[in-house]
């Protein structure tokens, strides 16, 4: 049997951060992983998506070029080379994060784990089976798309994000079942390139769940990409042949396609670990945590997706560090409130906080602010006016409460406003402090100024 101080279960952006800042700490730490290390970010979430959504977005600039005074020629999409950098990408990123195990002296057990005790897992291996001891054990197992069962999976025609991310071709038309913020993405960078994308969303409006701004945004953006959009509606079946698949949607509707995409969600990866087994309480699928990470079983910990119902790398991560510290002797404590949201639709979207209406309806006295980026100058000069910046902050003492941001690079400037609240903040010391020029941040001043009734830039 080894023996560790710290085993993590997952290498995903969570699970392998844990194990190196452990690492870091001293600690003999090791992480077991069944597949690539990075987990589902690296290798079929964020960072293979960006690499299309950049590809992507330069293949829509390409056409618009004549408005920057640009004479081109409309771009010719080839998709295994496409997808071909996009595997590239990912490969480098994964190698480097095999190197960063290796130099902090993480010890990486290739298997399947499950806990046999508080402070034991049994890992299956392809040679066989061992199992491991540690005084912490960390669970970030993360989470995997959900797959209806209804949809006829075994025609290699319905994808997940996995088959998606990792194909070696680009579909020649593709119907997204889910309109929420990856199914949004997807849409935009399959439009982008020139294929034909209809999105079906059960709901009202697309990426429910954040700001009615967000929402409308990515909708227009969306439609000025030829995107057919059906909210409201519901793929009620779905048949595959030959030709690709025919799906009918509630109301009548048939929808044809050479691929379906099924975004509907994530499922956290909790079943078949053992966690009952030794008393690590559930809620649903999720493992119940407190602000340390710490389950209800002592040396037990659980971080990411498998704990949290914001399934975000960064989140991972951050709780990846709280849970190692702790785990270590380290004290170290989380929240979790002041969490930022990128979405990478084209206008980027990102948002922190409360939405407007989550605000007024937790009885604060609410005030909005927001500048547009038609009177930004660095917008203008990206020719991305269709963005804003908007604040929402307690009237009476200026707490920023939430705020959304739309338009280019929106996830970088999102971050100011993330110290600010993190740090309690003011809308008052927002605008206090100098902004470089011409930039996007300044937006952030421009919005904070207007929020005091002092707009400089702002009309009306």
């Amino acid at each position: 049997m080894r023996e560790y101080d710290v085993a993590v279960l997952g290498g995903g952006p969570g699970g392998y951060e844990a194990a190196v800042r452990a690492a870091r700490r001293g600690a003999k730490a090791c992480c077991i992983e069944r597949g690539h290390l990075g987990g589902a970010c690296l290798n079929v979430g964020c960072i293979p998506t960006k690499a299309m959504l950049h590809a992507s977005e330069l293949a829509w600039n390409i056409r618009r070029a004549e408005e920057f005074g640009l004479q081109v020629g409309s771009p010719k999409v080839d998709g295994p080379a496409y997808m071909k950098r996009v595997a590239g990408v990912v490969s480098g990123l994964r190698k480097g994060v095999e190197g960063l195990l290796a130099s902090a002296g993480v010890e990486v057990i290739r298997g399947r784990g499950r806990l046999v005790a508080p402070d034991r897992l049994g890992v299956e291996m392809e040679d066989g089976s061992k199992e491991v001891r540690a005084r912490a054990i960390i669970i970030a197992t993360g989470a995997r798309p959900a797959r209806p069962e209804f949809l006829p999976w075994d025609s290699g025609l319905v994808w997940t994000t996995d088959e998606a991310t990792t194909a070696e071709d680009l579909p020649e038309s593709v119907l997204i079942v889910g309109g929420g913020i990856i199914g949004c993405e997807f849409a935009t960078l399959y439009s982008e390139l020139g294929i034909p994308t209809t999105v079906v969303e059960m709901l009202d409006c697309l990426a429910p769940g954040v700001d009615k701004d967000v929402a409308k945004a990515i909708l227009a953006s969306l439609k000025r990409r030829k995107v057919k959009v059906l909210t409201g509606s519901k793929v009620t079946g779905l048949k595959a042949g030959k030709g690709g698949v025919t799906a009918h949607v509630d109301g009548g509707e048939k929808v044809q396609a050479a691929r379906v995409l099924v975004a509907v969600g994530r499922v956290p990866n909790t079943d078949g670990l053992g966690l009952e087994d030794v008393g690590v309480q559930l809620d649903g699928r999720l493992v119940r945590v407190d602000d340390r990470c710490r389950t209800s079983v002592q040396g037990v910990y659980a971080i990411g997706d498998c704990a949290e119902t914001r399934q975000y790398a960064h989140l991972a991560s951050r709780m990846g560090v709280v849970a190692a510290d702790n785990a270590t002797g380290h004290e170290a404590r989380d929240d979790r409130r002041v969490v930022p949201i990128g979405i990478y639709t084209h206008p980027e979207v990102a948002t922190i906080g409360l939405a407007e209406d989550e605000a007024r309806q937790s009885g604060a006295d609410v005030r909005v602010a927001r500048f547009s980026h038609r009177a930004s100058g660095m917008a203008r000069a990206y020719g991305e006016p269709e963005g804003q910046v908007k604040l929402i902050a307690d009237a009476a003492v200026g707490e920023i409460l939430g705020a959304v941001i739309i338009g280019p690079h929106a996830t970088d400037v999102v971050q100011e406003i993330t110290l600010a609240m993190r740090h309690e903040l003011t809308v008052e010391e927002l605008a206090d402090t100098i902004h470089a020029h011409p930039t996007l941040c300044e937006a952030v001043l421009e919005a904070a100024e207007a929020w005091l009734g002092l707009p400089m830039h702002a009309v009306g």
